[in-house]
């Protein structure tokens, strides 16, 4: 784990005992996980055309 300075340190200890109570709004929940299901969707398709030599600097992950 990352070194936590006193106070994340109290602070992480309370939550791990269960001291936290989520406040949160269910409806308020289900409306951000809607729009963060929106935002990402990949709904449109695009062709590009490239030169070769610009295709091949582009990096590529493994």
């Amino acid at each position: 784990m990352s070194k936590l300075d006193d106070e994340e340190k109290e602070i992480l200890e309370s939550f791990e005992k269960g001291e936290w109570e989520s406040v949160g709004d269910p409806n308020r929940l289900a409306k951000l996980q809607e729009y963060a299901k929106a935002t990402l969707a990949k709904d449109k398709r695009i062709t590009l055309r490239l030169s070769s030599m610009d295709l091949d600097a582009i990096p590529t992950r493994n």
